[in-house]
């Protein structure tokens, strides 16, 4: 219970959290797709979303419609499946680090030139988590992102209000990655790894904000899966900013909290003293307003 919290609103909020965590594995699961035939279910969604969706990928460098490269090579691939359907519906990708060339170890090392990731010991000791994207179905929102769906807590459009129309299952779960977050927060931590990497859309960064998920910028913009801006974050901060802010999106992205336990445990600095003095996301999200 919070300080401006009354016993029953604390009451309601964790009757609201345990419903969410049970509507969204009612809804999806999470399968980590460790046999070829799995992987080919990823690269397929990957080559449907950024190659022919959206145009970021040359066709002609992938092959029988797949799209992957040398970094899925030491890399942990996870599925979102959908339970209603059957279909697979996400995907996202975890790079670990690379002992024998840990300078090339992540797509983002490609483009970014920020210092922290040319230093070998700190590059060892991070992951990157790259392809995360989500099917057409699930970004048909106004506000919806070119690969991710954007964060809603809740949609007052007119077809809400259709009688006899039923509302649609990804607006009764605002977020649908949130489970592929928690897949690898749990293959980083399982590894040791506190440190996270990613490129997020640069029109979707206010869902960051929204998770409650604090980070800082790794320099510049890219522009080589459409806008997209580096981010570090170290998964015991991010998830202590979404109990505190979210805490519905943090019974899931958390297992229950059972992740926040298990990074408290590896953590040993505080990481935004070592990071980098680089703008926090409210700078980011000052510029976007």
């Amino acid at each position: 219970m919070t300080k401006n919290e009354s016993f029953m609103q604390a009451c309601m909020r964790a009757v609201r959290q345990q419903t969410f965590y049970a509507q969204y594995w009612k809804t999806f699961e999470i399968v980590h797709a460790d046999t070829d035939e799995q992987k080919r279910k990823a690269f397929r969604l990957r080559y449907k979303i950024f190659v022919e969706e959206n145009g970021f990928i040359d066709p002609a460098s992938c092959e029988d419609g797949l799209e992957h490269d040398r970094f899925d090579d030491h890399a942990v691939q996870f599925l979102l499946m959908h339970k209603m359907s059957g279909e697979v519906v996400g995907t996202l990708r975890l790079i670990m680090p690379n002992e024998a060339t840990p300078l090339t170890s992540y797509e983002l090392q490609k483009g970014c030139d920020h210092p922290l990731l040319q230093i070998e010991n700190r590059a060892m000791g991070m992951c990157e988590i790259s392809r995360l994207c989500m099917a057409q179905r699930f970004r048909k929102r106004e506000r919806d992102g070119r690969v991710l769906p954007a964060y809603y807590e809740q949609d007052s459009g007119d077809e809400n209000k259709k009688p006899g129309k039923a509302p649609l299952f990804h607006r009764r779960i605002p977020f649908a990655p949130l489970g592929l977050m928690m897949a690898a927060f749990d293959a980083a931590l399982a590894n040791g790894i506190t440190e996270c990497i990613t490129a997020y859309e640069v029109d979707q960064l206010y869902t960051f904000n929204r998770l409650g998920i604090d980070y800082r910028v790794l320099g510049p913009r890219l522009h080589n899966m459409g806008e997209t801006q580096p981010l570090i974050f170290n998964i015991r901060t991010a998830l202590d900013g979404m109990a505190e802010n979210n805490p519905e999106c943090f019974e899931v992205a958390s297992d229950k909290g059972r992740l926040l336990t298990h990074a408290r445990e590896l953590f040993r600095h505080d990481w935004q003293d070592t990071v980098m003095s680089g703008p926090s996301h409210e700078k980011i999200l000052e510029k976007l307003v």
